[in-house]
């Protein structure tokens, strides 16, 4: 069993829902707690670990587990409000084509160009208009940009109000959108707890713990941050020489190297939450490698 502090529950204007709470802070670090909530309680979390030790993450008492594998889980809380984390949605650097039906394992296209806030929208108009559902009414509050290196892409913490068929509700998402690859195609990645408006204010306490908990093991991060389309093959006219062989060699170890900086960049910044003085330079951060 493991245990993560409660959040400061602080108000926010505009109507703007404490469900965001400290995931949503200036220069992307989390808020710490007020002096008067130091001994609030914590909150209690099982550790489920995916089917193929893809993934892990805390479970709250109460609460359901509706997937486990491919580095994506999944759970439902006892209020109606959902945690997932870890979906992945392939787009083609297209417009954007409502209702589309796409092949090949790409989920739908979407203009690379666009905003992390319009490709939220796109994504949750797509995913609900392909499975038969109203098309949700969406306005995104505010878009907070995560500190990474350009080549694995732009993340951002979002939250946003979503009113669809099962009424309005509040999400909270870590989103981040992959660079395009070799074949005109790129990853989306998202981390999403949501929630109806009459229970989010509870249920945010918990749905922080649960994202501060999610852990994917190296190997499965390198995986999952890949290009969807491969890179091509280089041509081979002939038997290498000396020279292009350790050529050839120093760059596949450069490539290897730099999955690895990728893969611990996006656990430390957008799993783990670290704040931006704490975050190596390699990483975007300040702190020295």
């Amino acid at each position: 069993m493991m245990s993560v502090p409660k959040r400061n529950r602080f108000l926010l204007a505009a109507g703007l829902s404490v469900f965001v709470l400290a995931v949503v802070s200036a220069g992307g670090q989390t808020a710490k707690p007020a002096a008067a909530n130091a001994d609030a309680p914590a909150i209690q979390l099982q550790t489920y670990i995916a089917s193929d030790q893809s993934a892990s993450a805390g479970v709250p008492a109460g609460w359901k587990m509706t997937r486990g594998d491919q580095t994506v889980i999944k759970m439902s809380g006892p209020e109606g409000e959902t945690v997932s984390l870890g979906n992945t949605v392939v787009a083609r650097n297209a417009p954007f084509q409502l209702g589309e039906h796409s092949a090949g394992g790409i989920d739908m296209s979407m203009p690379y160009s666009a905003t992390l806030a319009q490709k939220f929208s796109m994504i949750f108009e797509q995913s609900a208009a392909a499975a038969g559902k109203t098309v949700p009414q969406i306005t995104v509050d505010s878009t907070t940009a995560l500190q990474l290196p350009a080549s694995i892409g732009e993340c951002g913490r979002i939250v946003a109000d979503v009113t669809g068929q099962n009424g309005a509700t509040k999400v909270l998402a870590v989103f981040c959108s992959l660079p395009v690859d070799s074949g005109g195609t790129y990853k989306n990645i998202m981390l999403l707890a949501q929630a109806f408006v009459a229970t989010a204010a509870q249920v945010a306490p918990t749905a922080q713990a649960i994202f501060q908990s999610y852990r994917i093991p190296t190997a499965w991060l390198e995986k999952k941050l890949a290009p969807f389309t491969a890179p091509p093959p280089a041509a081979v006219t002939a038997a290498p020489t000396a020279a292009a062989a350790a050529a050839i060699n120093r760059s596949t170890l450069a490539g290897l190297a730099g999955a690895d900086n990728s893969a611990s960049c996006f656990d430390l910044s957008v799993l783990r939450e670290t704040p931006t003085y704490e975050l190596p330079r390699s990483c975007g951060g300040t702190k020295p490698d």
